[in-house]
């Protein structure tokens, strides 16, 4: 029985992210960091969808008094840290918000990923962080109009740049898409594609 959407909503959200994991976590470094013609390494794609969740569970509580309440102050692991800095990043070219979004390809092509286990810690706990936000989530959050700064989400314009569950399915379709292509590349490597949890 269906408790709630927002259940659901939390259930798909974390299941991608299993998915996202089970994937990469079986490739060794060489394979995470190949670089395919027209296409970003697995290893990017996978430092840049922990970005995405990361600002994913710093904007949530930015975005109601609910929310802010329920949540608490969140900030980003990779801010936090200063994961940029002790990575090798260029921060101010890393697109927008420092998620890679807009990003020159052959600088993401060129950036130094560290190596698995570092790189899958941080891709972890954005992850386990994302899924604890929006697993906090109750319905009556879902659809309630809630500023995000500007700065928060510099691609979009306005104060009201739409509703948590906007928010949360915009996240997971951009992951999905990611995953499915690091499904087909591991299929080039010789590998099992498909993720099943």
């Amino acid at each position: 029985m269906v408790e709630s959407v927002a259940a659901v909503l939390a259930f798909h959200y974390h299941q991608t992210h299993a998915r996202f994991l089970k994937v990469v976590e079986e490739l060794d470094d060489a394979q995470l960091r190949r670089q395919w013609p027209h296409a970003n390494s697995i290893g990017f794609d996978a430092w840049h969808c922990g970005r995405w969740a990361d600002h994913l569970q710093m904007l949530l509580p930015r975005m109601t008094e609910g929310l802010a309440n329920r949540l608490g102050a969140r900030e980003q692991i990779w801010v936090k840290e200063s994961l940029a800095r002790r990575w090798g990043y260029p921060a101010d070219k890393l697109g927008h918000v420092e998620t890679g979004m807009g990003m020159d390809e052959s600088l993401a092509a060129a950036l130094p990923l560290p190596d698995k286990r570092v790189l899958l810690d941080y891709v972890r706990r954005s992850f386990s962080a994302a899924d604890d936000a929006v697993g906090r989530l109750v319905d009556a959050d879902l659809l309630v109009v809630g500023a995000v700064a500007d700065q928060d989400a510099p691609w979009l314009t306005g104060p009201n740049k739409g509703p948590p569950a906007s928010w949360v399915i915009g996240y997971e379709d951009h992951d999905n898409r990611h995953l499915g292509m690091i499904e087909a590349r591991r299929g080039l490597l010789g590998l099992r594609g498909s993720a099943t949890v």
